[in-house]
């Protein structure tokens, strides 16, 4: 890390008064992490799709063997 990319600093909104003689800081700042919560959302989202897409297209065949399999023994 070097000098330029400083830690941020974690902000709090307090409802208590301030302390007599205390520094209000006034700085903009901005909310951390937002896209990548949203990007995990999202994968997570379409993993699940892919998943269901696996399972729906090999439920077919599973039951035509199933069938040719119990059509063997029944005959």
């Amino acid at each position: 890390m070097t000098m330029s990319d400083p830690q941020p600093i974690r902000l709090r909104e307090t409802s208590e008064p301030l302390a007599d003689g205390a520094r209000v800081i006034d700085a903009d700042f901005k909310i951390v992490g937002r896209k990548r919560a949203f990007m995990r959302r999202l994968m997570w989202w379409i993993g699940a799709f892919a998943i269901a897409a696996v399972v729906g297209f090999l439920i077919p065949p599973v039951w035509v063997a199933i069938e040719d399999v119990t059509a063997m023994f029944a005959g």
